[in-house]
């Protein structure tokens, strides 16, 4: 695609538009309106022609990352819900904001979590860091991390279950 002169968006759109919108589709489900999953094809769209000098891969690849991570985004921004989960368990729990009761519970549980707790919360489950990422920021172990996850897991959850 790069130095593409005859790049045209307008067949592109045609011919991905429906497989961009499953790959929304799937991670959002419900948690979203139509009009906001619309949106987000939009943006992947609009950050294809953006950046078309740039993109030297397969371009049903590019699209698939934009639209993964520009889902992910729009959920943070909209803080509609987060999924706990990590690699040492599979163990998983959805909090729906839609729940006021939950969601103050989960918010005062989380006020009580020491320092260290709060910012590997955060990062792991706001921001969206790796559990690697976050124990080379931190300058912990990453199986430290990990314990630290399970433990901040289990205090939520003894409180929402």
């Amino acid at each position: 695609m790069k130095n593409n002169i005859n790049f045209k968006i307008e067949i592109i759109i045609d011919e991905y538009s429906n497989y961009v919108f499953k790959i929304v589709n799937n991670i959002v489900g419900t948690s979203l309106p139509y009009q906001d999953k619309e949106e987000i094809v939009a943006d992947v769209f609009y950050l294809l022609w953006k950046n078309q000098d740039n993109i030297n891969k397969d371009l049903k690849s590019y699209l698939a990352v934009i639209a993964r991570n520009s889902t992910y985004a729009k959920l943070r921004n909209n803080k509609i819900n987060f999924e706990l989960k990590d690699e040492f368990t599979t163990d998983n729990i959805t909090f729906d904001t839609d729940n006021v009761i939950d969601k103050i519970v989960i918010i005062e549980k989380i006020k009580e979590l020491s320092e260290i707790e709060k910012t590997i919360f955060n990062l792991y489950y706001v921001d969206g860091y790796k559990i690697k990422e976050i124990a080379k920021k931190l300058k912990l172990s990453s199986s430290g991390i990990k314990i630290k996850l399970y433990r901040i897991r289990k205090k939520l959850k003894e409180e929402i279950l």
